[in-house]
């Protein structure tokens, strides 16, 4: 049997972004994973987890969907993200599940030519699944 993107069971979640619009600023990582720009296979598609997702180092190189539906700029379509980074402190703390996507990533979730207006939105609510 086989199983599409959206047939996956979600979670609820919370996601904040980093960095500018294309990507990280730097090509750094507590992961020390290499290459997370622009090339393939990350192409700037990371994001920094929150305690629940980051697992004290143990999170590292973990995939997820995301998606967003609430916001009027979201498309509905998951991205994949791969974790590089501990989201340190306040939200990033305190919710539950909490995803500090690239710029890259937070403007993938939105419908053609709105990514600006999502990452406008600064924090939103997400479904993920891994």
């Amino acid at each position: 049997m086989n199983s599409s993107d959206t047939d996956l069971a979600t979670s609820p979640a919370i996601a904040t972004w980093y960095g500018g619009p294309g990507g990280p600023p730097i090509t750094g990582n507590v992961c020390n994973i290499p290459a997370l720009r622009s090339e393939a296979p990350f192409s700037s598609m990371i994001a920094a987890g929150g305690i629940s997702l980051w697992k004290s180092g143990r999170g590292c190189g973990a995939c997820y969907q995301v998606s967003c539906t609430a916001n009027p700029a979201c498309s509905g379509r998951p991205v994949t993200v791969v974790i590089t980074d501990q989201c340190p402190g306040g939200p990033c703390d305190s919710d539950p599940v909490h995803f500090d996507l690239s710029g890259a990533a937070f403007g993938a979730m939105a419908k053609p030519g709105q990514a600006d207006a999502l990452r406008n939105a600064g924090s939103i609510h997400i479904q993920y699944a891994r």
